[in-house]
């Protein structure tokens, strides 16, 4: 909601019949019935009302945000409650990177483990090292054009570059690289550099893992003359294998290939693995998201708390909540949340922390079902709810024994509303 807090006093001067309601001229409180809005003779006196308003619609309306995100409404609520996670035992072995958690809770995993045989990996090919110094004529290459040839898939992609006396093995290394990775074939070439012992090396590397044709190498390297031998590429330093793994629901499951690391492991779960071993998998609450939510909760209750006892108004909405927090204390008592004489809420973490583990977060968000007219949540949405869509009817209302700044008669009361409603209250979207 965009509000500005400017008053709009010509959009209501437009307005005849609205002139006299929101006069600011003297008056004594007790005269407020028979002229305008404000019965008190202060100049800020329209400010103080605008601001106590808005300050009531803002943080009612937190309430209602911070309500409707735990319990998922509304397109960017984000509930942690009702969801299901997935725990590794050893990150090491194996990470949880996505859950479904509708399909995680209807598969009921129960015990689960998975067992990882071996990593996809990634074919590397690395040649000879050089030092840095050497010449590439010394080191075996003829000077002027060469070719370097990589071979996959059933084609051949050439790669022209020149040989002067003065270039080091460095420099035909480094050309070699730009060459191959400004085709983007899939492979990846690289110059790997020793600084300890002052040496250069090409590699190349499948930018992929996986083996892209059984029983075949991902790629080749040959050239003209020998300059394949010469830089030791052709030579398969690094295997490209598929990852083997089994999932084990109290029995032993199959064996599954991925030419990737990041699997899907069933149950909604997909899982990037890291290393050799078994691992656990267990459901579990995202504890911490839950508690996070709760505290969210409370702080917006005890911010539209205080909105409610200043400025203005009436007691009702102050009374409404404390009366609601105090007839809930039981319950919010059990998740570490206490009620003060004041009616503000306070948490103790420790029993907090408790009551997400044990459930009783969860139960208690899941209990007040979207549309019952019971339950803390429900009740402390509907009253929020009033006060966002019309904070004008907790403003004081008219009393001859009260000398408040505010004085408002059924008639006046009704007139503001209407105003708030039109939008001509605020300069702005309602």
């Amino acid at each position: 909601m965009n509000l500005n807090t400017s008053f709009n006093m010509t959009r209501v001067n437009n307005n005849a019949s609205m002139v006299g309601l929101l006069s600011t001229t003297s008056r004594s409180s007790n005269t407020a019935g028979s002229g305008g809005l404000f019965g008190a003779n202060n100049a800020n006196t329209s400010a103080n009302f605008r601001n106590m308003l808005l300050s009531l619609r803002q943080n009612a309306d937190m309430m209602v945000a911070s309500l409707n995100n735990m319990r998922g409404l509304g397109r960017d609520a984000d509930s942690p409650f009702g969801m299901i996670l997935a725990e590794s035992s050893d990150t090491d072995i194996l990470s949880i990177q996505e859950v479904d958690s509708n399909r995680l809770r209807n598969a009921n995993i129960g015990n689960m483990s998975v067992e990882v045989l071996q990593l996809a990996t990634a074919q590397r090919n690395e040649g000879r090292a050089f030092n840095t110094s050497t010449l590439a004529t010394s080191a075996g290459f003829s000077a002027g054009a060469n070719t370097i040839s990589l071979n996959m898939n059933g084609r051949q992609f050439d790669f022209n570059f020149n040989v002067s006396s003065t270039d080091t093995v460095q420099t035909v290394q480094q050309r070699i690289a730009t060459a191959v990775n400004s085709r983007d074939l899939g492979v990846t070439a690289t110059v790997s550099r020793d600084n300890a012992a002052g040496t250069t090396s090409l590699v190349f590397q499948s930018s992929e893992t996986g083996v892209a044709n059984s029983g075949q190498p991902n790629f080749t390297v040959s050239g003209t003359g020998n300059v394949a031998n010469t830089l030791g590429v052709n030579n398969i330093t690094q295997q490209a294998q598929n990852a083997q793994f089994r999932v084990n629901r109290g029995f032993t499951g199959t064996v599954q290939t991925s030419r990737t690391n990041e699997v899907n492991i069933g149950s909604g779960i997909t899982a990037q693995l890291e290393g050799v071993g078994t691992v656990d998998i267990t459901q579990g609450r995202n504890e911490t998201r839950q508690i996070n939510a709760f505290r969210h909760m409370v702080n917006s209750f005890n911010n539209l708390l205080t909105a409610a006892r200043s400025g203005a108004s009436n007691g009702r909405l102050q009374q409404e909540l404390s009366n609601l927090a105090r007839s809930s204390g039981v319950s919010l008592n059990r998740l570490g949340i206490s009620t003060g004489r004041d009616g503000f809420m306070q948490i103790d973490e420790d029993r907090m922390a408790a009551a997400a583990e044990n459930g009783d977060l969860e139960r208690f968000v899941n209990r007040d079902r979207v549309g019952s007219n019971s339950g803390f949540m429900n009740r402390l949405a509907r009253i929020s709810g009033d006060a966002a869509r019309n904070p004008g009817s907790f403003v004081q209302t008219e009393n001859p024994f009260n000398n408040s700044m505010f004085n408002f008669n059924a008639r006046q009361t009704a007139q503001l509303s209407q105003l708030m409603n039109i939008g001509m209250l605020f300069d702005g979207t309602m």
